[in-house]
């Protein structure tokens, strides 16, 4: 692999950060890079960019349907990614491919398996969105982040390096402001809409990669919460970095359109934390389900 520095993103673009430059059949590389809080490659770049560069080695009509992903290891922002798509599976109906995303001296920064399939005639069903789920809420007459100020705000601030502040590519807005405030131990629950800032062009495969993007944003918080209070007590902090992360799209949908993201944490236990997301359309519909195990370690 070539040590071709990834150039500086403009922090908006996200179709524009999840592209990927062919370098040999089934090969790819980074063009730009996101760094996270930890001065690393932001995970959601990662995830959207295994996606795209699967979403390159199959048929147009094949829509992402899985996604299993490992984070192996932190990503130097300054180096680019190459990953390297191996095809699994050519069906009638299905398409599955390996990718491993690695930079310079065969540092293997992360491992996926990403399913795809063309659309069938099928039955149908799907759970409704819960009554005090948000859906109800309109998303542009909520507070983000950016508008939280309150004493349990700085605790999370300082036990988790959370930062309660407006990203400048996913805008997040929040219907139950508690969500992100206190925890329920014996129930965590966090809800929120969320979506690109930025509107993407109509390309089935980029949504699929940009809510890959955007679903690595405040989903494994709801694993966090509900320590928050007992940690501040003490004066001490939690290490929190995403582990494995799985997404099952249900049917196609627009990231750059609001998505409801209702989080719980069925359990936590032995430095992980476990986070899933029910995620519905503005309609109403199930569109896509994810899960996240993350790091939760004492410091």
């Amino acid at each position: 692999m070539t040590e071709t520095l990834a150039q500086s993103w403009n922090g908006r673009d996200v179709a524009d950060l999840l592209d990927l430059a062919p370098i040999a059949v089934n090969r790819f590389r980074s063009r730009l890079a996101e760094r996270n809080e930890h001065g690393r490659i932001y995970g959601g770049q990662l995830l959207g960019q295994a996606v795209m560069a699967a979403s390159r080695t199959v048929p147009d009509e094949r829509a992402a349907t899985y996604l299993q992903f490992l984070f192996a290891a932190g990503g130097a922002p300054e180096q680019a990614v190459d990953y390297e798509v191996v095809p699994l599976q050519d069906g009638k109906r299905f398409s599955s491919r390996s990718v491993r995303g690695v930079q310079p001296g065969g540092r293997i920064l992360c491992d996926a398996s990403v399913s795809f399939a063309r659309a069938m005639e099928s039955p149908s069903h799907a759970a409704p969105p819960e009554r005090d789920s948000g859906l109800a809420s309109n998303p542009e007459s909520l507070p983000g982040l950016k508008d939280i100020d309150a004493p349990e705000a700085r605790d999370v601030e300082r036990t988790l390096d959370y930062g309660y502040r407006e990203h400048s590519a996913i805008d997040l807005r929040l219907p139950f402001i508690d969500d992100v405030l206190r925890g329920d131990p014996s129930s965590p629950r966090v809800r929120f809409w969320i979506r690109t800032w930025a509107p993407l062009r109509d390309d089935p495969a980029l949504h699929a990669a940009a809510f890959a993007y955007i679903s690595d944003y405040w989903i494994n918080f709801v694993a966090c919460i509900a320590h928050v209070a007992p940690l501040a007590k003490a004066d001490g902090k939690l290490y929190v970095a995403s582990l494995n992360h799985a997404i099952w799209f249900h049917c196609p949908f627009r990231a750059d359109q609001w998505l409801l993201c209702d989080c719980a944490s069925p359990r936590a236990a032995r430095g992980r934390g476990l986070a899933t997301a029910r995620v519905y359309s503005r309609s109403g519909e199930l569109v896509a389900s994810a899960t996240q195990e993350c790091l939760l370690a004492p410091m």
